[in-house]
């Protein structure tokens, strides 16, 4: 098959998931033979040191290296000022542009960007987008789509979005959901001895919730299920924080002095899987009220949560239902601290339940690892170019 090259506007390290999801998906596809090689943005704004590709690796637990290539941008603008973002990125589409001319050989574009798009028109190289998130509709959008070598949709939700919404045909999309690294797991701590090291109580029943703290992933409604119980509960809240809404999630607190939430901030992988042994359960509460988390959203770490043999309490958003059933987790109402809290109540209240729940989403989860989430992807883009 041609050489992938995978592009990404992204600066790496990054402790967003896209960073993380990115890096595995390409570590992937190199160990299953496929000639692979990302180019990132070489973007330094914000006082950041240039950090090599060894640095990237040992970052994100990255065994089977592939090659990176950073390209240039014009950093002309502080990023306080609203234009920075479409104008680095224009920068990066530029320079990308010219990059691609000066390129040898056969080779298909890859990318979950939707600005890179442009570059399959301009190019003629065949190009393959990984469909995250959808934008308002555009002709132009439409048009992109329609001459797109292939389409790979992050949930069969938003497979459909693009079939109906822009008229593409199904054989040009194929379903890859995130996925997890199962070795991550193989030296995973008794429960006991991740909460000694994470200096977190043994006496207390914990619920962890691991990724953004942002109102459409639930987290309000997540503060709202805490404020009912009482103290022997304990809610960990772990992951990256956007500003605005992180500061209002902590004040929203402050004020109605829920003192059983502790914000933990960010935490790099390896610890991530001490906290998950740790919880006594691990909750998804995903809005409905957002299309992205309704439609779009197949989170990694529902796959970590699936792996780490703990209960699951989700909402039950269609994306979620691609996935999880009713006997691999506890599926409540979206948007509802009442039924969320029943839900927590469900599995501390059947040990038996709890058990059999995390014994089969550990069951269900060996369908979903990077590996064959690559192999699938490999596969589907052979299917095109042989179709072309």
């Amino acid at each position: 098959m041609s050489r992938i090259i995978y592009i990404a506007n992204i600066t790496l390290p990054s402790e967003r998931t896209h960073g993380i999801q990115i890096m595995k998906t390409c570590e992937a596809l190199a160990q299953s033979g496929e000639q692979l090689e990302l180019w990132i943005t070489n973007r330094k704004k914000g006082g950041k040191e240039r950090i090599f590709p060894d640095d990237i690796f040992d970052f994100y637990g990255i065994k089977h290296k592939f090659p990176i290539k950073k390209i240039p941008v014009l950093e002309f603008l502080s990023k306080k000022c609203k234009a920075y973002f479409y104008l680095e990125s224009f920068s990066f589409i530029v320079m990308i542009f010219f990059a691609l001319l000066r390129e040898r050989g056969d080779f298909i574009i890859y990318t979950r960007d939707e600005s890179v798009q442009f570059l399959g028109l301009f190019t003629g190289k065949k190009f393959f987008w990984e469909a995250h998130i959808d934008l308002k509709f555009n002709f132009l959008r439409k048009i992109r789509l329609k001459k797109i070598c292939g389409i790979i949709a992050i949930s069969e939700s938003f497979k459909n979005i693009i079939i109906n919404k822009y008229g593409v045909n199904p054989d040009k999309i194929s379903i890859a959901h995130d996925a997890v690294d199962l070795e991550e797991f193989s030296n995973f701590l008794p429960q006991k001895k991740a909460r000694e090291l994470l200096n977190m109580p043994q006496d207390k029943k914990i619920v962890l919730y691991v990724g953004g703290v942002m109102k459409k992933k639930g987290i309000f409604v997540l503060l709202d299920t805490a404020a009912m119980m009482n103290s022997d509960w304990l809610f960990e809240i772990v992951g990256w924080f956007v500003h605005d809404e992180s500061d209002k999630a902590k004040k929203y607190v402050e004020e109605r002095k829920i003192d059983n939430v502790v914000f933990r901030g960010y935490a790099p992988r390896n610890e991530i899987i001490n906290y998950l042994a740790a919880a006594d359960a691990l909750v998804i509460p995903n809005s409905s009220l957002y299309e992205e988390t309704r439609l779009f959203t197949s989170p990694m770490k529902l796959f970590e949560y699936m792996s780490s043999g703990r209960p699951i309490v989700a909402s039950a958003t269609p994306t979620m239902l691609e996935i999880l059933n009713e006997k691999n987790a506890v599926l409540v109402e979206p948007d509802n601290p009442e039924a969320l809290k029943n839900g927590l109540f469900k599995i501390f209240q059947n040990k038996d339940l709890a058990e059999s729940l995390a014994e089969n989403s550990k069951k269900d989860v060996q369908n979903h690892t990077w590996t064959k989430r690559a192999e699938k992807i490999s596969a589907f883009i052979k299917e095109r170019l042989a179709n072309k």
